[in-house]
Order: structure tokens, then sequence, then C-alpha cells
């Protein structure tokens, strides 16, 4: 009776687990294979955030809140506080219970990858590896199909990659959130590539995975992207601290310096005439609503809409993560997210041999670095921005303290 009820709880727990890696495939990868991002939604739900309310239910229901460490409070209390903003919105298009269902949603998300590392670590990075592969993969035919295909013009800033051109397959829909998507598979490659366990062919195929992703992201001229990606590769090389990591440090010190040499006319047009971006006039917009809302913020949901003069043009977001999270939800809910990311910087810097620390703190630090000057918001519901900012976050949240000792290398 306890072999038949053993393996009726091991076939269950192994059906957990892969209902999960469905749905986080799904969650990374969808964009490329599906068209309509509903589609994709959906199957999130049902494949990786309804696991994990049945998981969250069963944990109130016996009380068992140990299961989730200090440093998820100040996350769930920023999740918790923008929800509640939306109650002093004004001017929404959406509905206010639309727009808190937002915060729940990635609630569950943080808590699904927390039932995925307790399940199965080793599927959990498979499923990781597998989605960094299919996004590299539309990297690939995005840039086959439209530069060979299509012969769009490789000149400086002629055409800004986007999308694959093929239906609504691999579609971004714009170039910076383009950059900045591929840009975090780029630093998820380079992690994988760079552990010094991957033996030379793994690394090798990583290695070209994260250089295929950076070509994609250097033309789609995202400077923000650019500068994460920088910063991001010199975090892996420093916490995988392999040898292989330093001889690629080398190399591409090298490589950069030879493109400098070579696009240093255009480099100096970017820094001299180029500059913010028209971003200055849009950040002076959003200083001069502020006046009044500063501690609670507009309300999430509140449009931000900035009218370019003599321009029939309208910027919906104040290009900047920051910026838009203070005029949505006021300085409280920056301080939040502040105080979230100082525990998840401490537990990373605890647990620094941890594996998992040491491909998801890169990737953190790109998304932080990257939405410096741009992305409407992370309060959404599942899309890109999940596996840019709240992918890093959730796994970081998950390591846990008692088993390091058996995730380090040595």
């Amino acid at each position: 009776m306890d072999l038949k009820q053993n393996r009726g709880s091991s076939f269950w727990s192994r059906s957990v687990v892969w209902i999960l890696a469905i749905g986080l495939f799904v969650q990374l990868s969808g964009k490329v294979w599906l068209e309509s991002n509903s589609a994709q939604n959906t199957q999130v739900y049902i494949w990786l955030l309804l696991p994990a309310a049945i998981f969250f239910l069963d944990i109130a229901f016996r009380r068992a809140f140990s299961a989730f460490s200090w440093e998820y409070l100040p996350w769930m209390c920023f999740l918790l506080w923008g929800a509640i903003s939306v109650l002093w919105s004004t001017g929404s298009e959406d509905p206010a219970f639309s727009l808190m269902k937002r915060g729940l949603f990635i609630a569950l998300y943080l808590v699904s990858i927390l039932l995925f590392m307790r399940r199965d670590e080793s599927t959990l990075l498979r499923v990781l590896m597998a989605g960094v592969a299919m996004i590299t993969l539309g990297a690939l035919v995005s840039l086959i199909y439209q530069f060979l295909v299509l012969e769009q013009p490789l000149a400086y800033r002629a055409f800004r990659i986007d999308r694959s051109g093929i239906r609504d397959f691999a579609n971004y829909g714009w170039p910076v959130a383009a950059g900045i998507f591929h840009g975090a598979a780029a630093t998820w490659a380079l992690g994988f590539a760079l552990d010094r366990r991957r033996n030379i062919l793994s690394c090798a195929f990583w290695l070209l995975a994260f250089c295929i992703l950076v070509i994609y992201v250097l033309l789609t001229y995202t400077r923000g992207a650019w500068f994460g990606v920088a910063a991001s590769c010199l975090a892996v090389v420093i916490l995988q601290n392999s040898r292989r990591g330093w001889l690629f440090f080398v190399g591409s010190a090298i490589l950069a310096a030879i493109a400098t040499f070579m696009w240093w006319d255009n480099l100096i047009f970017e820094v001299t005439k180029r500059q913010l971006s028209g971003r200055g006039p849009i950040w002076d917009y959003f200083f001069s609503t502020m006046p009044g809302h500063w501690l609670v913020g507009h309300g999430l949901g509140t449009p931000f809409n900035y009218v370019w003069p003599d321009r029939d043009l309208i910027s919906p977001h104040a290009h900047s993560l920051y910026f838009q999270q203070v005029y949505d939800s006021g300085l409280i809910s920056l301080a939040l997210m502040a105080a979230g990311l100082l525990g998840v910087a401490y537990k990373a810097l605890k647990l620094r041999k941890d594996k998992w620390v040491r491909l998801a703190t890169p990737a953190l630090i790109f998304a932080l670095i990257s939405m410096m000057t741009d992305v409407e918001r992370v309060f959404t519901r599942p899309g890109d921005y999940w596996t840019v900012f709240w992918l890093p976050i959730a796994i970081l949240l998950a390591v846990s303290w008692r088993s390091t000792m058996h995730n380090h290398n040595p």
C-alpha cells in the first residue's frame, strides 16, 4: 500500500513539474512561435499561474508560510500598493479590477518559480535553456529574413529590427522592446556558456547563441540595452569567475576596442547629437505633473500623455521604469521596490557561490540598467517584461538559504 501511495505521489509530483515546465517555456518563448499575445497569456495562466495558485492555497490552509523567506515581503507590499493605487487613478482606459489583477498575476508568477525550484531545479534549468534557445532561434530567423531575404539596409540606424517579418511571429512591436528582451536573453545565454561545469561543446553552443542575440540587440540600436548587456556581461564574468570567462572578457575587450575605432564617428554622433533621443522634454513633463502627487502618485492606470509640440505624436509613458513607477504609485512604491531590490542584493551577496545567483544576478543588473531610459511599466500582465525583470527577481527569491552548500561550484 505504501509503495502504491509513493508511486502515486511521485506521479503527481512529476506531473506538476511538467505542467510548470510547459507554462514557463510558453512564457519565455511564446512570442517567437505564437502570433497571438492573448493565446500566449492564456497558456501561461493555465500551465504556470493556476498550479501556483493551488500551491499557495495549500500553504495558506496549512499556515505553512515559512516556505517564503523574508525577502518576499517587500515585493508583496510593492504589488499590493500598486494594486491599491488604482483607487485614486483618473481617466484609466482599463477597469480597476483588471489593473489590480496584474499584481495578483505577478505574485503567482513569483510563487510558481518557487514551486518549480522546490520540485525540480534541474528541470527548471533545462526549461530556461530551452526558452533562451528558442528566443535565439527566433532572433536568427529574424536576422536572416530581414537582412538576407527582404534585404533591409545595414547602414547605421537605416533599419531597426524589431520583428521577424514573417506574419506576426517574433514581433516585439518596436525596436526598444525587442532590444531589451533579447539583451536579457543574451545575459542568460552568456551565463550558461561561462559556467565552468559546461563542457566545451555546450560552451561553444551558448557562446554562439550569445553572439546571435547580441547582433540582434546591436541592430535594434537600443542604447539602454547596449549598456545593459555590457554591464551584465561583466557581472557574468566576475560571478562565474572561470578561466573561460576571463578569456571571454579579454577577447570582448579587444573586439570592443576595434568596434569603437571603426564606428567612432557614429559614437560621437550618439553622444553629441542624439544624447537622450528626446527623453529630456518627456522627463520635464513628468516633473511638471508631479507636484502634489509625489508621495502616492497619480494612481495606476492614469494616462501619461506627453504631446509633442508641432508634431502629431504622443508619448504614452515616462520612458523610464523609475519615473513611471513614481508617476503611477508615488515614492512609496519606489521605496518598496528599492527595499525589495536591497533584499535580493543582500541575498545574492551572501549566496554568490550559488549557481542560481550566478545566473540570475547579471540578468537583474541588465534589467535595472536597460530600464532606466525606457519601459512602460513592470506592473503588467504576462509579457516580455516578466522575462526581463520578474524572472531574475523570482529566481533570486526562490533560492533557498539552506541549500546553498549543495548548489555552488567547488
